[in-house]
């Protein structure tokens, strides 16, 4: 694969939007409330996807060496023991299958699916990893059950809207690139 230099310039500029959409934070348990997750669709779904996934790889690893670019303006390697952790590896994964799944689609509904599979991924790595941190590492005694309330629920209408958004602004933004 011949790497163009119009596409580096976009994963860098997604993996910049993934760290604004951090910053846009409402803290409401263990997770907070932030935009990251429509911007990792918006890399799916504007990015082939190797270029997808190291956008959010790159953002995950800037974070890691300790630039505050986390919710909260949070980094560095101990983020690893943070609950939300395990959403940012499965922002990775997310966004390579979302635009593996979304490439060349132009139907909304084709593309609402997509990200909808992406966000089952974010929720099958992340509500496991954060279950583990917090009974594991920080003691918190937590249920299964606790973890949907707390990791899932609160967040399943924010991020369809978001999905929505991004499968309506997406092909638009595509014509334009």
């Amino acid at each position: 694969m011949r790497i163009k230099t119009k596409d580096l310039t976009k994963t860098a500029l997604l993996a910049a939007l993934i760290a604004i959409g951090a910053f846009i934070s409402i803290p409401i348990g263990p997770i907070p409330f932030t935009l990251q997750n429509f911007f990792v669709f918006m890399a799916g779904l504007l990015l082939l996807p190797e270029y997808a996934a190291l956008s959010v790889l790159s953002y995950v690893l800037l974070g890691l060496v300790g630039l505050p670019i986390f919710s909260g303006f949070k980094g560095g390697i101990n983020y690893i023991f943070s609950p939300t952790f395990g959403f940012l590896i499965a922002f990775i994964i997310g966004a390579f299958v979302i635009s593996k799944l979304a490439h060349g689609k132009t139907k909304f509904t084709e593309i609402l699916i997509a990200l909808i599979i992406g966000e089952v991924i974010f929720y099958a790595i992340g509500l496991p990893y954060m279950y583990v941190i917090l009974t594991k590492v920080v003691g918190t005694p937590m249920t299964a059950s606790k973890v949907f309330t707390v990791g899932m629920i609160p967040f399943l209408i924010p991020d369809l809207g978001k999905a929505v958004i991004a499968a309506l602004i997406a092909p638009k933004i595509r014509r334009a690139l």
